[in-house]
């Protein structure tokens, strides 16, 4: 039996089509839909917007299991794009003003949700908003949407979470929780419509102090970040997005080449911070805390500081003489780094616990996953090799190499190990190219550079020739890489193979923290430390973590999870709040309707043809009249989006 649905939500054919009542969404979605937008399936709900909400098993039941009537003959299909807060907000709307149910509940509950999607709004709004949902009702139209209610709240808890403690909402649908998308995508919450505008009256002094304000990497940042902000820039929505990361590059090195900087710092408190690990977040905790009096102490186990940063970044990508200059700036406030110094064995953990007011966890994910029931030489985990090379000087790798996994440090590997000496790389991911993790602008630099890449396709085999020491890889066809629950299930037909004869394989399947030193006092969870979502506590009083140790993120987030957790670390204490020096102001010169007609200005890449033991940096910063078009560029949403609308009286 056929029956029409519209279409509706993250697909790419919105439309009516008739349908057989045999046909599950994943069906539909496929084969009528003409796919999903985004990355993954979050839901799909039929019979409109108090419809059944479908998750799961659900996706794969034909339409005519589900029995009660639908109140609209509509699919909707809500991918990663969607924000659970602004679609909980809707239908409370919808019940008041499409289905005429106008109580002082529904009214209650609307308050309670755009007290959340408008920074308005405490943890305990989660709580309220859960019983108040749980409460038996007298409509059938109450009962369906308490149903949709408690679904968002059930599923989509991490972002209520965030959208209260951290002002965010990571598809920068509520509008009211940013004054700019740029500052809500940025996860270091970077003031960019500011620094930028002083960049364009040449003030990079102050530029790069507004920056550390929230940002005490701003130059890594500058250099390695992997530019969510650009993504969501207003005028790249039009045309090109601004240069932002070329730009927060640029002030960071006018102001730290030309002189030192100096920034001011609280007296002491007399209170005592222990950090372990230098990497990124544990070098901002470390900045934030010296800044508002604590004396503060990181604990490093490498020789040099900087954790991933140092150990894992290339040296064309970051050259570990920048992370020095702004490691520095922040031990010319007080901060020690105890280099060559492992807790476990050079300090014992309960020591360091007994010699601090609060501990600060912070030492990364440096252990790679590997495929243990391949035990050859000719096998290493990427994050080993890139640590080699830029630590040890390292210049050897086979001629054909392999690289398995689809992120950054895949793609760090790979054309580290083309400088090394590799004549042919393949990097092997499970996802199709488009659904790579690495950044677009990684995977176009290592093509360039002449990587080769063989998508949707994982291990089936290794097997050693033990005349020749080759190693023979055997691939099977990836046919879906999460399952329905979108977690990380991939399944293969083992019947569309392909083989590789290769000298070396690189593991950059994942990585996990080294609790060792811990003495087992740890709660974890997928081998990463648990922390409360709020406060940043791990289950031992006065002990924080922070950064890669509990879930992987990127550099930017290590960075504000770094300032989280020393602003948590400080209320633990009994502080009044992080200083963070005083308020920059600048400049709110009028736009000009000739800011549509400044061209875009680019970072020149430098892509050496001779890539052997070349590991020059491949960007080159802007010049000084550059930088001033490109900040030109920003037409300021902060301003031109949010602020009130105050006009004079019309002269008649």
């Amino acid at each position: 039996m056929n029956k029409h649905y519209k279409l509706m939500g993250d697909i790419y054919l919105r439309e009516d089509v008739s349908i057989s009542s045999d046909k599950s969404v994943i069906d539909i979605l496929n084969h009528h839909a003409g796919g999903l937008k985004g990355t993954h399936l979050n839901f799909v709900q039929i019979g409109g917007a108090v419809g059944q909400c479908l998750i799961g098993e659900d996706l794969l039941k034909p339409l005519e299991h589900f029995e009660e009537p639908f109140l609209m003959d509509t699919i909707m299909y809500f991918s990663d794009l969607f924000c659970p807060v602004d679609y909980f907000r809707f239908v409370t709307r919808f019940m008041i003003r499409e289905l005429r149910i106008d109580t002082l509940r529904i009214r209650k509950l609307n308050e309670l949700i755009e007290d959340i999607a408008n920074s308005k709004a405490r943890m305990s709004h989660i709580q309220v908003l859960r019983e108040m949902v749980s409460e038996k009702v007298d409509t059938k139209g109450e009962r369906l949407a308490n149903d949709v209610f408690l679904f968002i709240l059930d599923h989509f808890h991490e972002d209520f979470v965030q959208h209260i403690r951290d002002n965010k909402c990571k598809n920068s649908i509520c509008r009211g929780l940013m004054s700019a998308q740029c500052i809500n995508a940025c996860p270091a919450d970077v003031n960019i419509p500011g620094y930028v505008a002083l960049m364009k009256s040449e003030e990079n002094d102050l530029a790069y102090a507004l920056m550390r304000q929230t940002n005490p990497l701003s130059l890594i940042c500058g250099k390695v970040c992997a530019r969510p902000c650009e993504t969501r820039c207003r005028r790249g929505e039009i045309e090109s997005s601004v240069g932002v990361r070329a730009l927060q590059r640029f002030a960071s090195e006018m102001a730290l080449n030309i002189h030192d900087f100096k920034e001011s710092k609280l007296p002491s408190n007399g209170k005592t911070v222990s950090i372990v690990g230098s990497g990124p977040a544990g070098l901002t905790a470390a900045y934030f805390l010296a800044r508002t009096g604590y004396n503060v102490t990181i604990y490093e186990a490498m020789a040099i500081p900087g954790g991933m940063l140092a150990s894992g970044i290339p040296e064309y990508r970051l050259p570990y003489k920048d992370l020095a200059i702004e490691i520095k700036t922040i031990t010319d406030l007080g901060v020690e780094i105890k280099t060559n110094t492992r807790v476990g064995k050079d300090i014992s953990y309960s020591r360091l616990k007994e010699i601090s007011d609060a501990v600060i966890l912070a030492t990364g994910a440096h252990i790679g996953n590997t495929l243990p029931q391949y035990k050859f030489n000719e096998i290493e985990t990427a994050i080993s090799l890139l640590a080699d090379v830029k630590l040890k000087n390292r210049r050897s790798i086979g001629k054909n190499v392999a690289i398995i996994g689809g992120g950054d440090v895949a793609l760090d590997a790979a054309r580290t190990c083309l400088r090394i000496g590799a004549e042919t790389v393949n990097v092997i991911s499970l996802e199709e190219w488009h659904q790579m993790p690495a950044s677009i602008e990684e995977r176009n630099f290592a093509l360039e550079e002449g990587v080769k890449f063989i998508s949707s396709f994982g291990t089936k085999d290794i097997i050693k020739d033990t005349n020749n020491h080759n190693l023979s890889l055997t691939l099977q066809k990836c046919t879906q890489v999460f399952d329905i629950f979108n977690h990380f299930s991939p399944t293969f037909d083992s019947e569309t193979t392909q083989t590789l004869s290769v000298d070396s394989i690189i593991l950059a399947i994942g990585q996990k923290p080294d609790l060792s030193f811990s003495d087992n006092c740890l709660e974890t969870n997928r081998s990463c430390v648990v922390v409360d979502p709020t406060t940043y506590m791990t289950n031992e009083a006065g002990v924080f973590a922070a950064g890669d140790m509990t879930k992987p993120m990127i550099a930017a987030q290590a960075i504000a999870d770094g300032k989280n957790t020393a602003n948590q670390v400080d209320q633990y204490l009994g502080g009044t709040g992080l200083y963070i020096g005083e308020e920059i102001k600048f400049q709110e010169p009028q736009l000009s309707i000739t800011t549509w007609d400044v061209p875009l200005v680019s970072e020149e890449t430098f892509l050496p043809k001779d890539l052997f033991g070349n590991f020059e940096e491949i960007t080159r910063s802007y010049s000084l009249e550059d930088a001033k078009i490109e900040a030109g560029r920003c037409l300021r949403c902060d301003r031109n989006s949010t602020e009130p609308l105050l006009l004079r009286p019309m002269k008649r």
